[in-house]
């Protein structure tokens, strides 16, 4: 299962609003999980809240925190978020291979995504409130998940 969230800044530009956290099977590509938390949540905060079962879980950079690879070690499933580098840390060459790895898989997420976007107009939250954007998150996966499904079956 892999993990995905919608940053706050792009290019140094301020956003501000509300910030989705989706869990993504990694094999078929359905929306299992996520929820929406306003955009000025940390994303290390709502890992634990995401992370129920598999045998890896895939993340971002945005993930990337002791923290959250304690509670994988603790839950017993294999640490498979991306490496950050930090000022006068780079990336070792292991884990620039490692990150690499999980970028190739990730892209079910992107498709994902980009889908929940593109097709369902997810790029702009239609009401205000937490409560309504969670049911618009949870109503769109669930049309996109229905959608893919019979897809398949064809």
């Amino acid at each position: 299962m892999i993990l995905m969230q919608h940053g706050l800044k792009k290019r140094n530009r301020s956003y501000y609003g509300y910030k989705g956290h989706i869990l993504v099977d990694t094999e078929e590509g359905f929306i299992t999980g996520g929820h929406i938390t306003p955009a000025n949540t940390a994303d290390t905060t709502e890992f634990e809240k995401l992370v129920t079962e598999g045998s890896i879980i895939l993340a971002d950079k945005g993930y990337a925190s002791e923290k959250n690879r304690t509670i994988l070690a603790n839950k017993k499933l294999k640490d498979g978020i991306m490496y950050k580098a930090a000022r006068y840390k780079p990336l070792t060459a292991a884990q620039r291979i490692i990150n690499r790895f999980i970028s190739s898989v990730r892209y079910k997420v992107e498709q994902s995504i980009g889908t929940l976007k593109r097709g369902y107009h997810f790029f702009r939250m239609r009401y205000i409130g937490l409560k309504k954007g969670n049911m618009e998150f949870l109503l769109n996966a669930m049309a996109f998940n229905l959608k893919k499904e019979a897809a398949m079956i064809e």
